[in-house]
């Protein structure tokens, strides 16, 4: 599995700087996380794509920064607030095909919203959040997140059943942890349907800790994955905190290349 780092592991460093020091750490992929909407104008992201080409690192990824508005806006029940915000979207996926990224990473409605998503609604609307990434190349994926919907083994499986083949995951270590939720047998179950990986490690410091500071089995997870036939790629994704991010992303990758090549 080749690795890669978040530019949100720099945040609120801009998107552009943080993007600079993923390539200055020598990571062979990055995912960037927009951080706002004129991050998603053409001009700037053939920037992040000369800065990303000359660092020598791949883009694999796109996440949208609209992320606390889809639940009212993309999954609600207004319809013409679907239709004025959905347009956000078909620009972010036009974003990471510019950028040559594989996919755009949706984190969905929250789990207990005020007023009630209906399953099947919110299998529509993503199915359309699909059909419009397709129009641009890109493999539109579901995170597993804490307190959405996704953070369960049922939701997903019951999405994955109304969704066929347009079903793609990305999964996220801490965010299993966060949900109470077995992280192996949620890898199992979606061994198949996981197209992009988010890593963190965990333990008694903490649930988004640096790979290499917790008790996280990565060997484990790259078996399994291994075994399921996986060739995508796993994206650290820790956040500031109050340590220094470019030493632990550094320490990180020394870490995981070491283990991972075992």
């Amino acid at each position: 599995m080749r690795l890669g780092a978040s530019t949100s592991c720099f945040y609120p460093l801009e998107t552009e700087q943080a993007l600079r020091k993923v390539c200055e750490l020598g990571f062979e992929k990055a995912e960037i996380f927009m951080n706002a909407p004129s991050e998603l104008e053409v001009p700037f992201v053939k920037e992040l794509g000369k800065t990303a080409e000359s660092g020598g690192t791949d883009i694999i990824s796109v996440h949208p920064f609209s992320s606390f508005l889809e639940s009212s806006c993309i999954f609600g029940d207004y319809q013409r607030r679907f239709d004025d915000y959905i347009g956000l979207y078909q620009k972010t996926f036009h974003a990471a095909a510019v950028l040559g990224a594989e996919f755009a990473v949706i984190h969905g409605a929250v789990a207990a919203p005020k007023i009630p998503i209906p399953d099947e609604r919110y299998f529509e609307r993503f199915k359309m959040l699909v059909e419009l990434g397709r129009a641009e190349g890109v493999t539109v994926c579901q995170e597993n997140v804490n307190r959405f919907k996704s953070q369960s083994i049922t939701f997903c499986k019951k999405m994955r059943d109304a969704l066929g083949g347009d079903f793609n995951m990305v999964f996220d270590i801490k965010q299993t942890v966060r949900a109470g939720e077995d992280t192996f047998e949620f890898l199992k179950e979606f061994k198949s349907n996981i197209r992009h990986i988010h890593i963190s490690d965990n333990g008694r410091l903490g649930d988004c800790l640096p790979p290499g500071k917790g008790g996280f089995d990565f060997k484990r997870l790259k078996d399994i994955m291994d075994d399921a036939g996986y060739n995508g790629d796993c994206v650290i994704e820790i956040y500031s905190g109050s340590y220094d991010v470019f030493k632990e992303l550094k320490e990180s990758k020394v870490y995981l290349d070491k283990l991972w090549q075992m």
